[in-house]
């Protein structure tokens, strides 16, 4: 961009902070009516409106879009900052920079915080200046695994751990799962796998053992992290191999009990029998 066509530029982008409303509403407004609005955006300009929503560390698009000729231009309406003039980048921040060419003049914002939320502007210079305003809302992504944060399971039966990403508008490049701060989606272990969702990741373990009571996170590349502690709750018998001679033993032992009871219930018969009670003389 040559030099004299700068200048225009800043003298014609003059206008706008002299009057940081609308281009084609004059400053008819009352004092009362400015201090409304926080962007200073008169009503009718708010209805038209464009959200768009990112999430903390990813990216932000802010489209945009003109098809007439002339030099389009970013700014920030809370601190009215020029960030971008044709496709430089004017402020320091270079997080901030043109993603595509004429007639989309999209803004990018990359590794996007909180500060960052608020109305923009993009506008290209032309009489009357046009104007197109995005707001930008910023939501902190987190996961969650359903269950938690503690789980009872039974040893023997099946676990299945499903990590839920929220509030997240980006798909994140990796999600990892640990057991005691130790990774296992790579651990080549018998009956343990993890399969990637539409929207997370799933940890099954298809025969759980004692071993596997513990503390596991699912960690997504781009959200807070979720933890689950699973307990495992002993069988409450053991197999009837470990248990066979002590059932024999007491089958045997009630065996003999009822032996006993039946021969000592013999013997009183056969005893009134044999010597029947004699009247008593008085």
């Amino acid at each position: 961009m040559g030099a004299l066509q700068l200048i225009l530029l800043l003298l014609a982008s003059s206008r706008y902070f002299l009057h940081p409303i609308d281009g084609a509403i004059r400053g008819e407004k009352s004092a009362g009516e400015e201090t409304q609005n926080r962007n200073n955006v008169l009503p009718s300009v708010a209805a038209s409106v464009k959200d768009v929503l990112a999430q903390t560390g990813g990216n932000a698009m802010l489209p945009c879009r003109f098809t007439g000729p002339g030099i389009v231009t970013w700014i920030r309406r809370k601190d009215r900052q020029l960030l971008t003039v044709g496709r430089s980048t004017h402020v320091l921040d270079t997080r901030f920079l043109i993603a595509s060419n004429s007639p989309n003049w999209t803004l990018l914002i990359k590794n996007v915080n909180h500060d960052d939320a608020g109305l923009y502007e993009c506008q290209i210079q032309t009489e009357p200046v046009q104007q197109q305003f995005i707001r930008l809302s910023i939501t902190e992504a987190y996961s969650m695994i359903p269950g938690g944060p503690d789980l009872h399971v039974k040893q023997g039966s099946s676990l299945r751990l499903e990590c839920q990403l929220m509030a997240s508008t980006e798909t994140p490049s990796f999600i990892f799962w640990y057991r005691e701060g130790r990774m296992i989606n790579y651990d080549d272990e018998p009956g343990v796998r993890v399969e990637a969702t539409k929207n997370g990741s799933i940890l099954v373990v298809d025969k759980v053992k004692l071993s596997h009571g513990a503390n596991y996170t699912c960690s997504p590349s781009n959200a807070r992290p979720a933890y689950i502690i699973i307990h495992v709750i002993e069988e409450e018998e053991k197999p009837a191999a470990m248990h066979g001679g002590d059932r024999r033993n007491a089958t045997s032992r009630a065996s003999i009990n009822v032996m006993l009871i039946f021969l000592t219930f013999l013997g009183v018969r056969t005893s009134n029998r044999l010597y029947p009670q004699q009247p008593r003389l008085t």
